[in-house]
């Protein structure tokens, strides 16, 4: 199911190239170096003077969503600790976040606006990343998505050097698999994921997602209800907040909360709200849904605002948070009861008998044994909004302490520099054994 419905031709988006040069596919920002020709003083450089390790991280499109967030956490993490991160990929929102961290950016189109890998132009990219590896004198590459990563791990195996790969969901095909098992060090961001991977003869290792917690925290009360009046929602409505990315099975899943919210309005709770944050492929229709809903009553209680970076403020306004993978970490660190439901259907209210399924399974994005259906979500949410304010208050300072101890961005990232290292000196011992 997975594999032919979310394969490398639909999982990513991709767009036109910006430079308004018929024959140009790349840009550079924040960069003194071209990205075809090294600098000539760049060797002449005392090793003193450079930093210890140079990344290059590359991802599809710096699109907002848990992929490309964890990204951008990693990447300032690794600043942080003395690395240098170069970043690759197609302009997108998030973009300026990293642009912000001070890293040089090289804008390259890995897809088209069909949502397709550029096939076309898939050696001249390979090129072009090799000719980033030389400039940048790049020590690892470290790939995420399946159209950037399938071009960086050539370019890396043609200029002999370490490239690492993290496997963020279910849907890669056995071809690209098959490509990673040649020529890459694998991570992977659960233990559902990693036994999967081993199941097919991939052997991975696991580094949990990680999340800075000094970022999402609960806000105070008095700009929770000054940003509710913003958004023209009642301070003494019940909001349920629904984030991921809309399309395939996760815009199900909003399509669902759409309904069922609707439906609760008329049987339980007349003051139920849902906002919707999250862009997709299925984007418009979403809206549609949304904008027919609405036609039947005086008072709006469907709230779409679309792809939103200060995610914390959104999930401050909301009493309850329905979401898996990153958006959990989150919710949950920002102190909101969270009811997991994933790509392979629903988990329940996180509390912390659950937490090691909740780990197994990234919050029932790679594994669970529940099917999602319409009933099963609107008894769920029945249920959480049932809650005594003891057993939420109970619940979240669990929560938020769960995800301190376990996800906390500083610890994920020494345990990936940490692999890092293992990888740049077992390419080095292989390359001194080869000569």
């Amino acid at each position: 199911m997975q594999a032919n419905k979310r394969g490398v031709s639909k999982n990513q988006i991709l767009s036109r190239p910006v430079n308004k040069s018929a024959n140009s596919f790349i840009q550079i920002s924040k960069n003194p170096v071209s990205p075809l020709i090294p600098n000539p003083t760049e060797s002449a450089l005392s090793p003193s003077l450079a930093p210890s390790l140079r990344i290059l991280m590359v991802i599809d499109q710096f699109n907002i969503g848990g992929t490309e967030t964890y990204t951008l956490s990693l990447t300032r993490e690794l600043l942080k600790k003395g690395a240098t991160v170069i970043v690759a990929g197609k302009k997108g929102k998030l973009l300026d976040h990293f642009l912000g961290l001070g890293c040089s950016y090289y804008e390259i189109d890995f897809v088209l606006d069909t949502y397709e890998p550029d096939s076309q132009n898939r050696e001249l990219y390979i090129k072009f990343i090799q000719s980033i590896i030389a400039a940048e004198r790049i020590d690892l590459v470290h790939g995420h998505q399946i159209p950037s990563g399938s071009v960086a791990i050539t370019a890396a195996d043609r200029m002999n050097i370490p490239f690492v790969f993290t496997v963020h969901g279910t849907y890669y095909d056995p071809e690209f698999l098959q490509l990673l098992h040649q020529s890459s060090t694998v991570t992977c961001v659960s233990p559902s994921i990693q036994r999967s991977l081993a199941a097919k003869g991939l052997d991975s290792n696991l580094i949990p997602n990680g999340l800075d917690v000094m970022e999402y925290q609960p806000y105070a009360l008095f700009y929770r209800r000054y940003l509710r009046q913003k958004l023209v929602i009642p301070q003494q409505a019940k909001v349920i907040l629904y984030a991921g990315r809309l399309s395939w099975e996760k815009a199900d899943i909003c399509e669902y909360m759409i309904h069922v919210t609707t439906a609760l309005r008329y049987t339980d709770e007349p003051n139920l709200h849902l906002i919707i944050a999250g862009g997709g492929n299925k984007q418009e229709n979403i809206i549609k849904l949304v904008n027919n809903h609405r036609k039947v009553t005086d008072h709006p209680y469907l709230h779409y605002v679309g792809e939103v970076t200060d995610m914390c403020a959104y999930y401050c306004i909301s009493d309850y948070i329905i979401g898996t993978g990153r958006i959990a970490l989150e919710a949950m660190a920002c102190e909101r009861p969270l009811l997991a439901v994933g790509t392979l259907g629903l988990l329940g209210l996180v509390k912390p008998d659950l937490y090691e399924k909740a780990w197994d399974s990234w919050f029932g994005d790679h594994d669970c044994p529940q099917i999602l259906s319409g009933a099963l979500l609107a008894n769920q949410i029945k249920s959480m909004l049932l809650l005594e304010q003891q057993q939420k208050s109970d619940i979240v300072k669990a929560g938020r302490k769960f995800v301190m101890d376990r996800f906390h961005i500083s610890q994920t990232t020494e345990k990936q520099l940490s692999l890092y290292d293992q990888v740049i000196q077992s390419k080095s011992a292989r390359n001194i054994n080869f000569l």
